[in-house]
């Protein structure tokens, strides 16, 4: 931990995170992706009486709690607290906070809406109190700031780009930039309520090796293609999971056949983008329109009775200010 004078830079800060996508199908808590489809936005202001203070506007925020302890960025404010506190330092002892999440991006559809607010956060927090903290140590904290630590969500909309979690523990992140000439088209359904803990629940706890190896073969095709901005390899990776796709795409109406048009209209590869139950596509547009394919994807949804809005996105750059106000 960088250690300073903690001078106070300025009294309000404003941050916007961007959604990801994580596996990617066979890269299950490893591989991440920041994606520009949509992104929370945190303001953080301080107060002098020492409350925590939250506010919650923009998609669903009914549905969410402004209780600290159950609300992603109070989480996060409060595992900031701790961390810095084993650093023997008080700083954020001295003042209240007031947290105002605007949120761009619908909770529990698997493209790491928490993350992005846990990310937004943490940043904001960082900034705000001058705290000279790096990426790595800001995905610790915010990462603990979710009700299911984990960082293929939070490091890409901390870091941008394409990341791989080299290990938990310790926690190594490796980022690289934006394969933003990559595109990928999503289909969201709403109304399909999952967490991401039963999603987690289901998985087996043996697997074959076979199954394995097949996996992990995927899974550093997917590496190598996003390296290399070569849609064909990032395809063929998505489509190799032998673990966690299979056992969770029946937990979503449609999910299947959504799939099977993505694919017949012209996509190279498709899978759950994270826990899903969003479907993400990678297009080619030599090959096909990516609207076209989040269309049919939609619709294939829609179908089954299931409402669903498409998208195209690209990958994008991390968590930054947008407003610093003294």
């Amino acid at each position: 931990m960088q250690r300073n004078n903690y001078k106070i830079d300025s009294a309000r800060v404003t941050v916007k995170a961007p959604a990801s996508t994580s596996n990617l199908g066979p890269g299950y808590d490893v591989l991440g992706l920041a994606l520009d489809v949509m992104h929370d936005v945190v303001e953080i202001q301080l107060l002098k009486d020492k409350d925590i203070i939250i506010e919650m506007e923009g998609i669903e925020a009914n549905t969410i709690s402004t209780n600290p302890k159950m609300n992603t960025a109070g989480r996060t404010l409060l595992k900031f607290k701790k961390h810095l506190n084993k650093y023997e330092s008080k700083i954020m002892d001295k003042y209240g906070f007031k947290i105002k999440v605007k949120k761009g991006i619908p909770p529990g559809t698997g493209i790491g809406s928490s993350g992005a607010t846990a990310a937004a956060t943490a940043v904001a927090i960082n900034h705000l109190l001058n705290l000279g903290l790096d990426k790595l140590e800001l995905t610790k904290i915010a990462m603990q700031g979710e009700m299911n630590p984990h960082a293929d969500n939070v490091a890409p909309s901390i870091y941008g780009g394409f990341v791989i979690v080299g290990s938990y523990d310790p926690l190594e992140i490796y980022d690289f930039p934006p394969p933003i000439e990559l595109e990928f088209a999503l289909a969201i359904p709403k109304g399909i309520k999952k967490t991401t803990k039963n999603a987690r629940d289901i998985l087996p706890e043996k697997v074959e090796l076979s199954k394995i190896i097949h996996t992990v073969g995927s899974a550093s095709a997917i590496v190598a293609g996003l390296l290399l901005s070569d849609a064909n390899l990032v395809g063929k990776g998505m489509l190799g999971d032998q673990i966690v796709e299979p056992v969770r795409a029946p937990l979503y109406k449609g999910y299947l056949k959504a799939k099977k048009a993505a694919m017949e209209s012209g996509a190279l590869g498709a899978t759950l983008s994270g826990a899903g139950p969003t479907i993400i596509a990678i297009v080619k547009r030599e090959k096909a329109n990516p609207y076209d394919v989040a269309k049919v994807m939609k619709e294939a949804f829609e179908l089954e009775g299931v409402e669903c809005s498409g998208y195209v996105s690209r990958s994008t750059i991390g968590a930054h200010m947008i407003e610093d106000s003294p």
